[in-house]
């Protein structure tokens, strides 16, 4: 029998209480980093069915464990999300200063998909042959659009788009910023006063682990063109938004999980107005009624928590005691409850301990008094996943129909005595609306829809009764896994959360098939016979070609006698690798063990339980000693020696396995871990060699990149100047031991020089700042393929990644002396460099001549005399009389003083199109303020009377300014303080 896969929602509500306590109520308690096993929390996901079963989307419990075990900060138990807020500012960082050397580091290359088609071995059917993208819960119609047509919408991970067109089939989506400070963007809304302010807000708050904490609130003056991170909310209040609301006054009202804020003036600053009385200050929804002038405020308060309701009159003035209690409430359930409003009549989604909506309710006096609607849709209709994906709401034009969204929705046009499905999202009939909705959009006086989910948008024209996908052209897949063909140029394998397995084989930016269903995770191609290919749903559940692609079967291994009575084993989303040569495959098993498949190219398809009628002879899990009973995390199978097999372990382990197909269960292994972290390690790559190792690791909190150069004997960190962030894959540059390409969680970087600590990293210039999980290699023509969560494949040529002249200028203080590397390969006879310093960043003087070196490592090194604070760059003189320059670097010492000046703030930072600067100074003159581009170039030049020493501020206008670093230098009487200032 076919069947979707469900949860069982009460260990997952256990699950998100514990966490509750770990992240919402002692962070800072080493004690409480102990976390109950995947096992303890949450049940298996369903039961077996057969070989073409609709795979269930979305397990949410079971990638929150996932995440948040191979991310936290070991030290601490939880996951320190502000210092991904840090990671990101110093990727754009590194970005901007080196925005002029783009096409020296070469453009990456966008693959998609920029839509889908579900596959002939796909039992995950999709009606009116729907096309799905990735997570969406941000969608606006742009009310400066008379037509309606206009409209926003923020993905999860992947940036803020626009179509001026919902209506087009199919619409145009225009990327308008990928690259802000915060992507993971929760709800948007515009000032009804002005249309040309907008606001979206950030971060998931519902505590789902694989969330991305938020960076507060971001603004836009110019009708979305260009957007400014309020500096008023960068705090932790801002970090988890529900949602974010403009009254007709043009306040603005924030929800979220420490509270509700109003500001009465743009966002300059807040007020903090979470009504009293309540058992928790976690708000789940707001919504504003018109029937004043700035809207009765209706507040939902409770996320995993006892819930309440409260609305006052006077949102604009309100203070916290101003809200009231309704006369006759819903009931208090547990975790979390939506609510809908159209003037005074009100409905409410309460989601109870079972994450189910057992009863909808409803109020007709604006919120005084509440009552359950006389009918109810289908019985479990929210999923267990009402703490996830949960949505209302009113037609505008009557009150009597709503519409509620779960895993499907479903519409009453009688106030609530009955309900109808209108979408789902499997099978060929009716209307398509992928799963988990979370957010619905009705307009345009009731004949207009939209739906934000998981698969991200659809629109209807007619209230619901035709449903269509707007999803071509938003380019929001979120990949776990890659694999690229050995010789088919545009041939590629990815697995998608909550998306399935694609298939892409089209020349440049194009579409996919979606050759599997529910969640995608790990996939291969075997690169000596590429007819072979795998794929994997979630554990050890395999999805095997023979056929290059063209159908696809499964292969399951259980733990267990039956389909009623089976555990899954392995992790959620299951690392494998597959040996090209031996053509076995190798996979995460129980704690302390890896799963061998010997024949899963031949094995017949189906399912497989370990006990009972047993697994067949070819498949078996084999404990290793030296993985000291800890989870596999990483495999990698030598390219150089025959039969060996290299694992990594979630408690930092990296183990050697020879004699892999054959080695008996219970062996030793040869343990290759120490000086190496006790963290969570992702990927174990090889050199040109077995004696060049690199292991990378995902937890905060440690030095997350290390070398051996002898076979793992020893390791050396070279996390440099790397900011403290999760890295999820590494490699070597392709036949070179020197140099190395990561993926991160904000992309991926590149170093031109291995060289332990002081290894210098540059964020790769062309690449989109968003979460980077793997990375694969062809050799037969340099490609590297990346896997993004969030913005799709990209490829690039390792040639163009790893330039031969990245012409990077390095600098640091050395015993007191400024010392200057760069690289520069194959500088031609007669050419020299000039080393040139400058004390404000503008004007640059020549202070030595470097000549060519005949070295072959191409690194030149020049010590200038001792100074206090110095700007540098070098410029290159072909012998042909070109020249070329570094970018600009400030060297300062430790301790040094600005004699009479300093910068204290500069804000926001980066800046789009105002920045701000407070300086103190104890001296009194004409302030000369000078912004100046890294190649020194003035950009921006102001004067100031200063009337006395003290501390004052001053606002420029950057607009019109290109993205990239720029040196802030204020002069007073020869007395100079410098900042820098990066332009989005």
């Amino acid at each position: 029998m076919k069947r979707i896969e469900t949860i069982n929602l009460k260990k997952l509500c256990c699950f998100l209480l514990l966490l509750q306590f770990i992240v919402g109520c002692n962070q800072n308690n080493p004690s409480n980093s102990s976390n109950k096993s995947l096992a303890e929390l949450v049940e298996k996901e369903g039961e077996e069915g057969e070989e073409d079963e609709k795979d269930g989307y979305d397990g949410p419990a079971m990638a929150m464990q996932f995440e948040f075990e191979r991310t936290k900060d070991p030290s601490l138990g939880f996951v320190p999300t502000q210092r991904l807020v840090e990671a990101m500012a110093t990727t754009m960082e590194s970005k901007a200063n080196f925005s002029n050397f783009v096409s020296a580091y070469g453009v990456w290359d966008e693959r998609g998909p920029t839509a889908d088609v579900v596959g002939s071995s796909n039992g995950n059917t999709r009606a009116n042959s729907g096309v799905a993208a990735g997570r969406v819960r941000a969608v606006w119609v742009d009310r400066s659009d008379a037509t309606g047509r206009t409209v926003w919408v923020g993905g999860v991970a992947g940036g803020l788009w626009k179509t001026t067109d919902i209506t087009a089939t199919p619409a145009t989506w225009t990327l308008v910023a990928d690259n802000l400070s915060n992507m993971a963007i929760s709800y948007i809304t515009q000032d009804p006063t002005n249309n040309n302010i907008m606001y979206f807000c950030t971060g998931e708050a519902f505590f789902n682990l694989d969330a991305v904490q938020g960076a507060g609130i971001f603004k836009s003056t110019d009708n979305g063109a260009t957007w400014t991170q309020l500096s008023s909310t960068t705090g932790t209040n801002f970090a988890f938004c529900t949602k974010i609301l403009c009254d007709y006054l043009g306040n603005i009202y924030v929800s979220t999980r420490t509270g509700l804020y109003r500001s009465n003036n743009g966002g300059t600053s807040w007020t903090t107005i979470t009504p009293t009385g309540l058992s928790t200050a976690r708000i789940s929804d707001i919504e504003i009624s018109s029937t004043t002038a700035s809207g009765r405020l209706h507040v939902s308060a409770g996320i995993f928590s006892t819930q309440a309701y409260r609305y006052t009159d006077n949102p604009a003035t309100a203070t916290s005691a101003s809200f009231v209690a309704p006369v006759t409430a819903y009931p208090s359930f547990s975790n979390r409850a939506e609510i809908a409003v159209s003037g005074n009549t009100l409905y409410a989604c309460p989601a109870d301990a079972t994450d189910q909506v057992p009863t909808i309710y409803k109020s007709t006096d604006g919120g005084a008094n509440w009552a359950a609607t006389t009918g109810q849709p289908t019985a479990g209709w929210a999923s267990g996943q009402g703490w996830y994906a949960l949505s209302v709401r009113i037609n505008p034009a009557d009150a009597n129909q709503v519409i509620v969204g779960g895993l499907d929705t479903y519409k009453t046009t009688d106030g609530g005595a009955t309900w109808t499905k209108i979408s789902a999202w499997v099978g060929t009939a009716g209307q398509y609306v992928h799963a988990d909705v979370h957010d619905i959009i009705w307009y345009d006086n009731g004949n207009k829809l939209l739906f934000a989910c998981d698969g991200g948008i659809h629109y209807s024209a007619d209230g619901g009764t035709t449903i269509r996908d707007k999803n071509t052209g938003l380019r929001i897949k979120q990949f776990y896994s890659c694999a690229i063909h050995p010789s088919s140029t545009n041939y590629f394998l990815a697995g998608a959360q909550d998306n399935g397995t694609h298939q892409l084989s089209n020349a440049g930016l194009s579409t996919s098939v979606e050759v599997t269903g529910g969640d995608g995770a790990y996939t291969a191609i075997d690169q000596a016979t590429p007819s072979f290919q795998m794929g994997a749903y979630v554990y050890n559940r395999y999805r095997r070609s023979t056929t290059s692609g063209a159908s696809w079967g499964s292969v399951n291994f259980y733990k267990g006698t039956s389909s009623a009575s089976f555990s899954d084993f392995g992790s959620f989303i299951n690392p494998f690798v597959l040996d090209n040569s031996t053509k076995i495959l190798y996979a995460t098993g129980a704690a302390g063990t890896f799963f061998r498949w010997t024949n899963p190219q031949t094995q017949t398809g189906g399912s497989y339980y370990q006990s009972g009628a047993g697994w067949p002879a070819t498949a078996s899990e084999v404990n290793i000693t030296a993985l000291n009973s800890s989870t596999v995390t990483a495999l990698h199978v030598s390219p150089y020696t025959a039969d060996r097999l290299y694992l990594t372990t979630a408690a930092g382990r990296v183990v050697r396995v020879d004699g892999a197909s054959t080695i008996a269960s219970g062996s030793a292994g040869t343990n290759l871990s120490t000086g190496l972290p006790a963290a969570n390690a992702a990927c174990i790559a090889t050199g040109t060699d077995d004696n060049n190792l690199m292991v990378c690791y995902t937890n905060y909190g440690i030095n997350s990149i290390w070398v051996s150069n002898n076979g793992g004997t020893s390791w050396t960190s070279i996390e440099g100047n790397l900011p403290d962030m999760p890295v999820r894959w590494c490699m070597f540059g392709p036949g070179d031991n020197t140099k190395a390409i990561i993926a991160t969680e904000t992309g991926v970087w590149i170093t031109q020089a291995i060289n332990g600590a002081s290894t210098v990293w540059l964020a790769s210039p062309s690449f989109p700042t968003v979460r980077t999980d793997m990375l694969q290699y062809r050799p037969s023509d340099k490609t590297v393929l990346a896997a993004t969560h969030g913005r799709g494949l990209w490829t690039q040529s390792a040639v163009t990644i790893l330039p031969l002249n990245n012409f990077n200028l390095k600098g640091k203080w050395t015993s007191g002396l400024t010392d200057l590397n760069w690289n520069y390969e194959n500088l031609p006879v007669g050419a020299s460099f000039q080393v040139e310093q400058s004390t404000d960043g503008v004007t640059f003087n020549k202070i030595a001549v470097v000549q060519r070196s005949t070295a072959s490592n191409y690194q030149y090194k020049f010590s200038p005399d001792n100074a206090i604070n110095y700007f540098y760059r070098i410029k290159a003189i072909e012998s042909n009389g070109n020249s070329k320059y570094s970018n600009v670097v400030r060297l300062f010492k430790n301790g040094a003083t600005t004699n009479g000046i300093s910068i204290n703030r500069v804000y926001p930072n980066p800046a789009q199109s105002v920045v701000t600067f407070n300086y103190s100074t104890n001296e009194k003159g004409i302030a000369t303020y000078t912004i100046a581009a890294s190649n020194g170039a003035t950009a921006i030049k102001k004067q100031e009377v200063v009337t006395a020493p003290g501390t004052y501020s001053y606002t420029e206008t950057i607009a019109s300014l290109r993205p990239g670093v720029y040196i802030l230098t204020i002069n007073i009487n020869g007395k100079i303080a410098t900042s820098k200032i990066v332009k989005q």
